[in-house]
């Protein structure tokens, strides 16, 4: 690979110090930029002293020999930041989902084109070595039916569908909604589903913190998505039908269900995690000039659906 591309991380919570770790691996990191506790900055100056923190976002706009920023805020920033960024003319990284609103998604994805940047939306899941192997699958046994279940504790600061659910149905539109085209067989596009019903949507601690989706799609696909965020313990479970056979993801694992046995047996096990992939495929993109599978176009269809939940 050529030299390493220059980055900006935006945010150092909790998901963006994950993400300045894999990006310290695959590039260079020159500058931060974060409202964040004197903590993160004792945790900065620890880890990554080399990296400057940037006074305002616009300084990091200034600096000609950044090539891409890294969004990893509250959702409700993403909107403004990207754009900025783009405007800068830098690739960026936003992520998961990228707006809370079909009309500035919309936005970016057309200004991103405008200025023949790469626009990365970081639906992690996408990426998993798991996900790859299920999508495999899918191509010789096509699954019919897929049933997500996320049970956790919290956290309850951002809005539950396009926080939490937006990992779902992104996973969702990739099985069931990519399709390609016989003028472009080589190019995917997200079908609609053909219906979106909210079966169970409960307030614990905010407005919604239980909620049970249902959408269905062409061909007499379907899947259910169920989210609990009031949970008194953590796991996350993808099972998904074929006409013969059934399959259930769990962690890093794939099992397939023995009929004879009654029992689960697994299939496939990745070694890989998904944040390393995705960072590095991102690197890739921007090096290459390659259209990222979650680009802000698939980012875009995912909150079409959101916003209609």
């Amino acid at each position: 690979m050529p030299s390493k591309k220059c980055l900006a991380v935006v945010g150092i919570g909790r998901w963006g110090k994950n993400l300045l770790r894999e990006f310290d691996r695959v590039a260079l990191v020159e500058w931060c930029f974060y409202k964040g506790s004197p903590e993160t900055k004792k945790w900065l100056k620890k880890n990554y002293p080399g990296i400057k923190t940037a006074a305002s976002f616009d300084q990091i706009l200034h600096d000609q020999s950044i090539d891409a920023v890294i969004i990893a805020t509250p959702i409700k920033a993403h909107y403004e930041l990207a754009k900025k960024a783009l405007l800068a003319g830098k690739h960026v990284f936003v992520e998961k989902p990228i707006t809370d609103n079909v009309k500035q998604a919309q936005e970016l994805v057309r200004l991103a084109a405008k200025k023949k940047r790469i626009l990365f939306v970081g639906h992690i899941f996408s990426y998993h070595p798991v996900w790859a192997k299920i999508k495999r699958l899918n191509d010789v046994e096509p699954f019919k039916h897929a049933s997500f279940v996320w049970n956790k504790l919290g956290t309850f600061n951002e809005e539950l569908v396009f926080n939490l659910a937006s990992h779902d149905v992104a996973m969702a539109l990739d099985l069931f909604g990519s399709s390609s085209t016989s003028l472009a067989p080589n190019k995917l596009v997200l079908d609609k589903p053909t219906s979106i019903k909210t079966i169970e949507n409960s307030g614990m601690v905010t407005d919604s913190d239980i909620i049970y989706i249902r959408l269905g799609f062409k061909n007499s696909r379907s899947c259910t998505i169920y989210i609990n965020r009031v949970s008194n313990f953590k796991n996350k479970t993808i099972t998904l039908a074929t006409n013969k056979n059934v399959y259930l993801w769990e962690n890093d694992r794939l099992l397939k269900l023995d009929k004879k046995s009654a029992a689960f047996k697994l299939i496939y096990q990745s070694t890989k995690t998904p944040l390393e992939i995705e960072c590095t495929e991102f690197i890739k993109c921007i090096t290459r000039n390659k259209k990222p599978h979650t680009d802000g176009g698939f980012g875009l269809g995912v909150v079409r659906v959101l916003s209609k939940i």
